[in-house]
């Protein structure tokens, strides 16, 4: 037992020389190990098992995490960090491939562009099949892509910023304006304006990556003031002022000034909505929480949930409804227990039953179109093209079709949806990417 006892205290003592040496090396040479076995582990679990079943039409690996990929017509724009490469749909196949500290996607069918920005050289609209440039922008600093337009920023170093609003296909001038203030601090792509934002933690930058129609107003964060951009005639509006209990954001074409006062224990919510042109209240309501407001001092930190032209709000009797920003009528109001959980300006989606059932309700209509049962605790979010259900503990996604609650895709899969598209979804996992069609 001696002898034994012996001999495994000098393999101890081996073990800790060989480390020892290991360690020495690492600190002389600089020679880091973990990113490359890093790297390794992560090939090798991109490779042990398909991205879902059905099949993707394609499987690849890219050269970065993807942010998004979004798809834009015969193409999948995927983003990752310094980089940004075209796909082909049907193939997974690099059609071209840029440096880019920013990109997203603008316009819509055939005048649908790549927009590719560099800090200090611009921005360019790039074809998405062939990569080739269509129009271009040398002094972009940053820009917000929609269907229908592009509107591109421009800072001088001391002088203000000035706002150009394009054509997607071809980059003509819309309408050109300045906007006072510094607003340098608005760069890259779709930097976050004051209006309402997606309400679908699991799917914020795939829906964000698709373009929408451009609001008839947009609110431009500058100096401590919301600078208001009438975007249809290319005029700058009244600006308006902004406090810690105060919360003003652009949606519907009006301007939104939530106010919440703490008063027992609680905070006491209003709502407003003005001519952004006057400044003339249109209509008013109390009671209405757009859940802007945290702390016990009612701070209004947050822009309202919903989309341009419909808000998510809990009015007083703890009821939560679709409100319309335009002019303040409920679009639709849910019954106890029901709660809201996404809206587009199309369909909003309510969950009840302990979250088990799951709603459509169609904003033209008034009513529920249709209903499902889903998982309690899955993720869900509505789109231009699908309403989304992912179970991600039980490894299973859903697609269907808003306007009826048709089927469009039924997998099992733990990727995520990094974009969605007309006729599929583009999924990853790691750094590993395909494409799953519906149907």
């Amino acid at each position: 037992m001696a002898r034994g006892a012996v001999r495994n205290f000098e393999t101890a003592l081996g073990a800790i020389g060989v480390l020892a040496l290991i360690i020495t090396a690492i600190i002389i040479t600089g020679w880091n190990p973990l990113p490359k076995v890093g790297d390794w582990w992560e090939k090798v679990a991109d490779s042990t098992g398909k991205l879902s079943t059905p099949d993707t039409t394609w499987t690849e690996r890219v050269g970065g995490q993807p942010s998004s990929a979004v798809v834009a017509g015969t193409a999948a724009i995927v983003s990752m960090r310094g980089t940004v490469e075209g796909r082909s749909l049907t193939s997974g196949q690099v059609l071209w491939t840029k440096e880019a500290d920013w990109a997203g996607v603008a316009g819509d069918g055939g005048n649908v562009v790549a927009i590719v920005g560099r800090r200090g050289t611009g921005l360019e609209a790039l074809d998405p099949g062939t990569g080739t440039a269509r129009w271009k922008d040398g002094e972009a600093v940053g820009a917000w892509t929609f269907r229908d337009s592009v509107l591109t920023l421009a800072c001088g170093k001391l002088s203000d910023c000035t706002l150009t609003a394009r054509a997607p296909r071809d980059g003509a001038q819309i309408w050109k304006l300045t906007l006072p203030g510094i607003g340098r601090v608005l760069n890259g792509i779709n930097s976050d304006l004051l209006g309402t934002e997606v309400k679908a933690d699991a799917y914020r930058d795939a829906i964000g990556a698709m373009p929408r129609t451009i609001p008839a107003m947009l609110g431009f964060p500058i100096d401590q003031k919301v600078k208001v951009v009438d975007t249809g005639r290319g005029k700058l509006l009244p600006e308006e002022s902004v406090s810690n209990t105060t919360r003003v954001v652009v949606a519907g074409g009006r301007v939104l000034v939530s106010t919440a006062a703490p008063k027992d224990g609680n905070c006491r919510y209003s709502l407003e909505a003005r001519d952004a042109s006057t400044g003339k209240a249109v209509w008013k309501k109390d009671g209405y929480d757009l859940h802007t407001a945290s702390g016990a001092g009612c701070e209004q930190r947050h822009d309202p949930s919903g989309a341009d032209t419909v808000l998510i709000a809990t009015r007083g009797d703890n009821r939560e409804v679709f409100l319309s920003p335009r002019d303040g009528r409920e679009m639709w109001a849910g019954a106890d227990g029901d709660e809201i959980v996404a809206a587009d300006s199309q369909y909003g989606l309510v969950r009840s039953n302990g979250g088990k059932t799951l709603a459509v309700v169609g904003f033209d209509k008034g009513g529920r179109l249709w209903q499902k049962d889903v998982p309690a605790k899955a993720d869900i979010a509505v789109s231009r093209y699908a309403v989304l259900v992912r179970d991600s503990a039980g490894g299973h996604l859903i697609a269907y079709a808003p306007a009826d609650g048709r089927t469009l895709i039924d997998a099992k899969t733990t990727a995520d949806v990094l974009g969605i598209g007309e006729h599929g979804l583009m999924v990853g996992r790691g750094r590993t990417i395909g494409y799953l069609p519906f149907g």
